[in-house]
């Protein structure tokens, strides 16, 4: 596997040269700060941006050419991670040493840069059929994440939280914001993403990646020059007494999430300790804390789960269960996390737990995705790269989870309580 970085004006290329899959993989990612413009229209504009474009302005034009490029691959994903907003087109397609076409490898390029730098637009604004399409999948795609229990109570628990922070935004917005976005709201959104954003992109594939990296010069026309700061983290005031909310659903079990605070992290800390942490303690063994003592023990759930928002300084356990075993789950959630911080646990839990993550490493290792996005995380904050984060997190210690463990600090206690159902 090679790496290389190749650096133009408006823009960087970085490259994972290797035989190790049949086909290849392109993101071209779009970062900018989230406090700034709409989240949901951005995510919208990437929809907009990935169904048709101003040379394949149908839908089936579209589909055609994909198809007529050997099945690829190209879809927009919008996320917020921290205080970054990130925008990634995502194109997928064969090794061209498996296809005939002499051009083909040129022929993708063009298609990939073509759909991003020239959208459909006319007039100012962007082709309205298209835009209501788009606008009823977003519309379904919000009705659809009040009905997933977890989405919806962690949302309203980042809220609660902090009401006023980046941290409590979604890019998924709500029905209101959505319908204020016009079609020629999201040409001025365009605009500002070319404009603004910072543009990285990553390729991985056995190619001849000098050869690539001139052609992508050669067809990303994007003459902007960036050179303003990005920051990630997301500095939240330390909460100094735990916020109580509890909400009426029409769900038939309730959801509780317990949120606590993770300030001043090392970088051992966000780089490895964390993750032995969150799998000691509800990880995917089944040999967890939390697993052991709320279902085995007690029987008092249906399903835990921890979620991580590092760079927002947080972590949630989601709890589903009766709303009478609320109280009781707290208490067992508080006394895992504090026999953590005495070291009450055996050194086999902490090496069960070293070698569950090695192995996800591993595993994320075959994957183009997982494979970019290390990539990605390691020139924007630093992170370290797989290889080198499997050897950190074998050298976590039990000392270095008890002190872990000492500094986090319990938020809020949210619960989304179950509805009364005919028959209870």
């Amino acid at each position: 596997m090679v790496y290389q970085k190749y650096e133009y004006d408006a823009f960087r290329v970085f490259t994972i040269q290797t035989d190790q899959f049949k086909n290849c993989h392109m993101e071209v990612i779009f970062q900018a700060d989230a406090s700034e413009g709409s989240l949901m229209e951005t995510c919208f504009l990437s929809d907009m941006m990935s169904y048709t474009s101003k040379n394949f302005p149908t839908r089936r034009d579209f589909i055609i050419r994909l198809e007529e490029l050997y099945n690829t691959y190209f879809y927009g994903v919008t996320t917020k991670v921290g205080n970054a907003l990130l925008t990634n087109f995502v194109f997928d397609f064969l090794d061209p040493k498996f296809v005939s076409e002499e051009n083909y490898l040129d022929d993708c390029m063009s298609f990939c840069f073509d759909t991003i730098m020239n959208p459909n637009i006319t007039s100012k604004s962007f082709d309205f059929r298209s835009f209501q399409i788009v606008k009823n999948h977003l519309k379904a795609d919000i009705e659809a994440y009040k009905e997933n229990p977890t989405n919806y109570a962690v949302r309203n628990t980042l809220k609660a939280l902090f009401p006023n922070s980046i941290t409590s935004k979604s890019v998924l917005g709500t029905l209101e914001e959505l319908e204020k976005i016009t079609p020629e709201s999201l040409v001025l959104a365009y605009q500002k993403m070319m404009k603004h954003s910072h543009c990285d992109i990553y390729l991985v594939g056995n190619l001849d990646m000098d050869q690539v990296a001139k052609m992508i010069l050669r067809y990303f026309r994007n003459p902007v020059i960036k050179n303003h700061e990005l920051s990630v983290y997301v500095k939240n005031p330390l909460l100094r007494s735990v916020k109580k909310v509890c909400e009426e659903s029409s769900f038939v079990q309730s959801t509780l999430v317990v949120a606590y605070q993770m300030p001043l992290l090392m970088k051992k800390e966000e780089q490895a300790t964390l993750s032995v942490f969150g799998e000691m303690l509800c990880g995917g063994s089944l040999n967890s804390k939390l697993y052991q003592s709320l279902r085995n023990e007690h029987s008092l759930c249906y399903r835990i789960q921890t979620i991580y928002q590092k760079f927002d300084g947080l972590f949630f356990v989601v709890v589903g269960l009766d709303h009478q075993n609320q109280g009781l789950a707290v208490k067992l959630i508080k006394k895992a996390i504090k026999e953590m911080a005495d070291g009450t646990f055996s050194d086999s839990e902490l090496e069960m737990a070293k070698k569950q993550l090695s192995f996800a490493i591993s595993m994320s290792m075959d994957n183009q995705s997982s494979l970019v996005n290390n990539y990605f995380f390691h020139n924007l904050t630093s992170q370290s790269l797989f290889q080198d984060r499997k050897e950190e997190i074998l050298n976590v210690t039990k000392n270095d989870i008890r002190s872990f463990a000492k500094k986090v600090h319990l938020a809020m206690v949210y619960e989304l309580k179950e509805g009364i159902h005919e028959g209870d």
